[in-house]
């Protein structure tokens, strides 16, 4: 038997608030299906979408690469490869796009940390979800990550989890009011707390596309050497988070320019 979708997913498409929800619910579902590939049926099963709006989101997730159609009718989450993962824990990572790891390579390279890309699913409990991850190799990193056996933890939290999570807190206002914790972290532009890899420390920057907060920018390293450079490691992590943001810009406005373009051609 079909398993039923959780409670709170079952409504008809026309209540869903954007077109940006209906595709966390579709990589949603196929995180909780867990690896492999799955059915469009299962993946509407989890969802609670029609099998039209699946079907599209599925699509255009295989054209950007963040799934992968491995048989006719099935899918899976892409494996990222451009980063060099080295852990069996981080594979059911979706992939950003070439551009965006590119980014998160070069932080990685410049600090010799692991840099993470977390966005943000704020359907039922708010989770961040890490979709992209360079970890240089780092065969400690892996070490760690294999002896805490943190992989789905590093995969999706609760958003107040950790670093990735609470500096996206920070930004949404509607959250954040009335909380010293998250003022502080908004205030100065970055957050810290002990990473899911134990002897390790996660410090986050906010992610913004415009005035939209997408996601943040995470570096995880170890406890004592964080501690010593926090402020430079911090200012490096923002210089990323600022190239992202205008990746992210320039892509939205060339959406904006192309209609206009055809419409004139």
């Amino acid at each position: 038997m079909m398993p039923k979708p959780p409670h709170e997913v079952q409504v008809h498409d026309h209540e869903r608030n954007s077109s940006a929800e209906r595709a966390y619910l579709v990589l949603q579902a196929l995180i909780e299906l867990g690896p492999g590939s799955h059915t469009l049926a299962e993946v509407i099963a989890h969802s609670g979408l029609t099998r039209s709006t699946a079907h599209r989101i599925l699509q255009s997730g295989v054209r950007t690469q963040t799934f992968v159609q491995p048989t006719y009718g099935t899918y899976a989450i892409t494996h990222p490869s451009t980063t060099g993962h080295s852990q069996d824990a981080l594979t059911a990572l979706p992939a950003s796009s070439p551009a965006t790891s590119e980014e998160l390579a070069h932080l990685q390279r410049r600090t010799n940390q692991v840099v993470a890309l977390h966005s943000h699913l704020l359907l039922g409990m708010p989770s961040r979800i890490c979709v992209d991850i360079a970890d240089g190799n780092r065969h400690d990193f892996a070490a760690a990550l294999a002896a805490s056996d943190a992989g789905p933890v590093l995969r999706r939290a609760p958003l107040h989890q950790d670093a990735a999570g609470l500096v996206m807190l920070a930004g949404l206002d509607d959250l954040s009011a009335g909380n010293a914790v998250l003022r502080r972290i908004k205030i100065q532009g970055y957050a810290r707390t002990p990473s899911p890899v134990a002897g390790w420390e996660m410090l986050s920057v906010p992610l913004w596309r415009g005035s939209v907060l997408v996601g943040s920018v995470s570096l995880l390293a170890p406890d004592a050497y964080l501690q010593r450079r926090a402020e430079r490691l911090a200012d490096a992590t923002m210089d990323t988070a600022a190239a992202l943001s205008r990746r992210l810009e320039h892509t939205r406005t060339q959406r904006q320019i192309m209609p206009v373009l055809q419409q004139a051609s």
